[in-house]
């Protein structure tokens, strides 16, 4: 049965793709609980899914207008979720775009940080969140 909300055409409907996200998410979150003893390519694996899923919450926050008329985008997010979950989708979309495009904005984002420290505000809260996360790490 197809539902169709404006101009999307969906074949599972909100309610089903919702469930099954949710009972992805709980799964992805009890593995990664597992793998905390677990071996280190279980720790990198679900670190990499995890980074990937917030890489995809976070864009698809700026597009989600657009991507809110795709038709069966619902669906397709969920088969990308299982994918990158549990069949190492994760680790191999990283080393595809995902390294470079970190690589890349972490360069950007430590020109940002020398260009803020020339102000006092800013080098004085970058201090204390330094010294904040020094004592956590320790």
């Amino acid at each position: 049965i197809f539902f169709s909300r404006r101009s999307e055409i969906m074949f599972l409907g909100d309610g089903f793709t919702t469930f099954v996200t949710t009972i992805l998410l709980v799964a992805g979150g009890y593995s990664t609980y597992k793998s905390i003893d677990g071996s280190d390519s279980d720790k990198k694996h679900w670190l990499t899914f995890w980074m990937m899923y917030g890489v995809i919450q976070f864009a698809e926050f700026f597009l989600n207008y657009m991507l809110y008329w795709m038709p069966f985008y619902n669906e397709l997010k969920l088969g990308l979720y299982v994918y990158l979950a549990f069949f190492d989708g994760a680790t191999k979309v990283y080393e595809l775009v995902g390294k470079q495009g970190f690589k890349k904005a972490e360069e950007g984002i430590a020109q940002l940080h020398e260009k803020g420290m020339q102000n006092e505000q800013y080098k004085m809260l970058s201090e204390r969140i330094e010294s904040i996360t020094n004592k956590k790490t320790n």
